[in-house]
C-alpha cells in the first residue's frame, strides 16, 4: 500500500513520471525552465524525503531513474488494446 503523499506523480509505478512531472510543469509560471540536472536533483530529493530511495546521495539520472523500484508498481493495471483491466481478468 502506497501511502497518501498528496502528490500524484510520486503514487506513479514509474519514477521517470515523476520525473517528467516536474520537467513540465516547475516551476510555478516558469513551467519547463529547469535544467535536465536540476530536474533529476529535484526528483532524486522527493523520491528520497518519501523514502523511495535509501541514500541522500544516490545518483540519478537517464540510465539509473527507470530502474527505481516505485511503491505502487505493481498496483496499477496495464492497459492492452481491445480490453479493460488487469492482464488475466
Amino acid at each position: 500500500m502506497v501511502p497518501d503523499t498528496g502528490i500524484m506523480a510520486l503514487r506513479s509505478p514509474y519514477a521517470v513520471t515523476l520525473w517528467d512531472y516536474i520537467n513540465r510543469g516547475m516551476p510555478l509560471n516558469r513551467e519547463g525552465s529547469l535544467k535536465p540536472d536540476e530536474v533529476y536533483a529535484l526528483t532524486a530529493f522527493l523520491l528520497y524525503k518519501n523514502d523511495v530511495i535509501k541514500s541522500e546521495d544516490e545518483v540519478l539520472d537517464a540510465q539509473t531513474l527507470p530502474k527505481v523500484n516505485m511503491p505502487n508498481r505493481k498496483g496499477f493495471a496495464e492497459y492492452r488494446s481491445g480490453s479493460m483491466g488487469r492482464r488475466g481478468f
